[in-house]
């Protein structure tokens, strides 16, 4: 029997005329509600939903209600297309076999689906809602907009803070993704073979309260990374970033693609991504979300309408098993003016206990979720007083900072008195908090401050340089020159990373070398020693070019050596490949540096002839550095230190020739010269050669008491890298010894940590040892 015809058996049964049957099967395929069919037909509610259960089972249709409705509603679209344009879009089959949830039909006109399950591009974030409520004009336009016959490239959803702009953009993505799945259904809905979603969001208002948003793409590069991630090319996030966009807007002209910037608004190079958007190929539909009114094709929220918020208020209190009679439901919306994000915290306070006289209170008070995320006038009080100042400066701080810091940055000549009363008024409006002595700001609050700090320009200008400079002083004291080592002083630059990293961001789209550089020169080696490889990578290619540009070669012969030296560690064809040529490029500018210096440039060279398993060159590139040790004028202890070095790489190349008694007694012999010049760092990587030998001949004993003295040293220094082949080694060890739950997990933690750092030749290694 045709599904068409059960659901005419089902009509009959309700004791529908035939006019009333079509106009079931119109309306409900057109989307009208069960309730509104039931109106026009002058029959019960009951009496149309009564066997829709056994519809969907006919049907084959599983999943949450939701989707369940959605795809009837997709499936009885094409029915009705059907009936109206048989010899258009119905074909005769016979004994089909059934393909994805909807079956085939036999001996009679059957719809048509797609061979194959389509793979969309897709990096939607999941929804907030359980049912999405209201907003049907909105989406209807929307859908007009997003269809392929209309000219619109880029569309703006706007309106105030809450009042679900990017609830709106995902609840239409989704149902574009949706049918993008099926395309063999006819529907108006329009259909993509990539849909991105990027947001500058700093968090979200939800019934419990503020919640942080944990990814944010603020930036044209951040923006960049996530859309080749989504379409599986991440591997350009290394190359320059010019490079990256020619390469996306390629791939995007081969694709249907749907992107969403969200939170327009607080994406800190917004002309650039805005000339990124305008550019993009006639393939590509943008949704941009703003609190601005943009200039673009627009679509404007403004709250909702009276019948659509309570029906949200009636949803939101069935959820959460809330108690609100129609009264209160009036007085609730009348209270929050129809906002929904409003709408959604009072329910989700009074499920909490409160009742609905406390809760509209907090809604209206200044200090409250929803006043600050509408920032209702609340700053406006403290306009062009040092605590506006203040506000203003540590929005530039994405980490807390101490009263000392922020007095540093907000005022050329700081007050204490002046600093303490207004980081108190502060606090007094919940602008700030304040946890163990350092002051923040709540990411939305920040999103807000920033958007202040952009319209006072003469104040922003002089603010950064105060920022800047501080950070210059703070690395300087608390970095360190040489890199090679772990330092103790590495936890005060793990409290201020995230400061630090947005300096140097800002300092690389700014231009602004010397500071870069400044800072730079002394937190590498924590960038490294902590796994920021992606970060190293990135900001080494940036120096690269501007050394260059400044006619400062020694730099960027220096900076030449970071980036190869990164590259060759990840052990990828490509990036060694790249590595050589950049470390060619260094050795033929090698004039530019010292003695000192080209030693190390020698040991790069020698490194990466190891790991491409050229072991002759790798042992001619140690004899150079042995020639250039005993030309350059070194203390003692820098040429024991580069005497560790050549042991520890020849111990390597004799490792890798399979001669590991001769690799053993050149891993002790460096051994004995770090310790004697008290190198941690050197120490460790020693004993985990050492106890990866040891596993070879058969000493297990002593490879476990070589990894159980060195790992805690590493973990101790957070040392990626050096924690990840550590626990490699001991994943192999606990294997032999049969103790595999253990070596089960250490083998997985060692992948991972692998796996975050690119060396991916590793950590394919750890996964190995468990294939199952």
């Amino acid at each position: 029997m045709l599904p068409h015809d059960f659901l005419t058996e089902i009509a009959h049964e309700h004791e529908l005329s035939p006019e009333q049957e079509a106009v079931f099967l119109l309306r409900l395929g057109k989307g009208q509600s069960y309730e509104e069919i039931a109106t026009e037909l002058s029959t019960s509610a009951d009496a149309c939903l009564k066997r829709m259960g056994q519809v969907y089972k006919k049907l084959n249709i599983s999943g949450s209600s939701r989707g369940k409705e959605n795809r009837l509603r997709i499936f009885l679209n094409n029915k009705l297309k059907q009936l109206e344009h048989p010899q258009k879009n119905l074909e005769k089959t016979t004994n089909k076999k059934s393909i994805g949830n909807f079956p085939q039909t036999e001996g009679k006109y059957t719809f048509i689906p797609t061979p194959e399950k389509i793979r969309i591009f897709q990096n939607l974030p999941a929804r907030e809602y359980t049912a999405f409520v209201g907003r049907e004009r909105e989406i209807i336009r929307l859908m007009e907009l997003l269809s392929p016959q209309h000219s619109a490239h880029l569309i703006s959803v706007d309106g105030i803070g809450g009042v679900g702009k990017t609830t709106l953009a995902v609840e239409v993505a989704y149902r574009c993704f949706e049918t993008s799945l099926n395309q063999g259904f006819i529907s108006d809905v329009p259909t993509f073979e990539a849909i991105i979603f990027t947001s500058a969001k700093q968090n979200h208002l939800t019934s419990i309260g503020l919640l942080p948003r944990l990814t944010q793409e603020r930036t044209l590069r951040e923006i960049c990374r996530e859309i080749a991630r989504t379409l599986d090319i991440s591997e350009i996030s290394n190359l320059p970033l010019q490079e990256q966009i020619e390469i996306i807007r390629q791939k995007l002209s081969q694709l249907r693609t749907l992107l969403i910037v969200d939170n327009l608004e607080t994406i800190e190079d917004k002309q650039e991504v805005l000339s990124l958007l305008y550019d993009l190929p006639p393939t590509v539909k943008v949704i941009i979300t703003t609190r601005e009114q943009a200039l673009f094709v627009p679509i404007r929220l403004g709250c909702l309408p009276r019948e659509h918020g309570l029906r949200l208020i009636q949803h939101e209190a069935k959820e959460k098993s809330v108690t609100i009679n129609p009264t209160e439901s009036q007085e609730l919306f009348d209270g929050v003016s129809g906002i929904p994000a409003a709408i959604i915290y009072a329910i989700g306070q009074m499920a909490a206990g409160y009742i609905l006289e406390d809760v509209l209170p907090q809604i209206k008070d200044p200090q409250g979720d929803v006043a600050r995320f509408c920032f209702s006038g609340s700053v406006n009080s403290l306009k062009n007083q040092p605590p506006h100042y203040l506000l203003m400066t540590l929005s530039l701080f994405v980490q807390p900072v101490t009263r000392e810091t922020a007095a540093g940055v907000a005022f050329e000549k700081s007050d204490p008195i002046i600093t303490n009363r207004g980081l108190a008024k502060l606090q007094q409006l919940s602008l700030v908090y304040q946890q163990q002595g350092r002051y923040g700001l709540l990411n939305l609050t920040r999103e807000y401050a920033l958007a202040e700090l952009a319209t006072h320009r003469e104040f922003a200008q002089k603010l950064r340089q105060r920022w800047v400079n501080w950070y210059v002083k703070f690395s300087e004291a608390y970095g360190a020159s040489n890199w090679k080592e772990w330092h103790v002083d590495y936890g005060y630059l793990e409290t201020e990373w995230e400061n630090l990293r947005c300096v140097l961001e800002w300092c690389m789209f700014q231009g602004r070398y010397a500071d870069f550089l400044a800072i730079w020169q002394h937190i590498k080696g924590y960038v490294h020693i902590r796994g920021y490889w992606d970060e190293r990578l990135d900001w080494a290619a940036w120096l690269i070019e501007a050394a260059k540009q400044a006619g400062d070669w020694s730099n960027a012969v220096e900076a030449i050596c970071d980036r190869a030296s990164t590259l060759v560690r990840i052990r990828q064809k490509s990036q060694l490949d790249e590595g050589e040529m950049l470390l060619q490029e260094a050795w033929n500018l090698r004039h530019h540096k010292t003695i000192k210096f080209q030693l190390d440039l020698a040991a790069n060279m020698a490194i990466l002839y190891i790991q491409q398993k050229k072991l002759q060159q790798a042992k001619e590139w140690l004899g150079i550095e042995q020639e250039l040790l005993q030309q350059a004028s070194l203390s003692d202890l820098e040429s024991q230190e580069q005497q560790v070095h050549i042991l520890y790489y020849q111990g390597r190349i004799s490792y890798q020739s399979g001669n590991y008694q001769e690799s053993q007694i050149l891993f002790r012999k460096a051994l004995e010269q770090a310790k004697k010049v008290g190198w941690q760092r050197a120490t460790a990587a020693m004993h985990n050669w050492l106890a990866d030998i040891a596993l070879i001949l058969g000493n297990l004993k002593e490879a476990r008491e070589l990894l159980e003295l060195s790992l805690p040293m590493a973990q101790r220094h957070k040392d990626k890298r050096s924690i990840a082949f550590h626990k490699a080694t001991f994943a192999k060890l606990e294997k032999i010894t049969g103790n595999l739950t253990q070596a089960k997990r250490l083998a997985k933690e060692a992948a991972e940590g692998f796996e975050s750092l690119k060396m991916i030749t590793e950590a394919k290694e750890m996964q190995s040892l468990f294939p199952n």
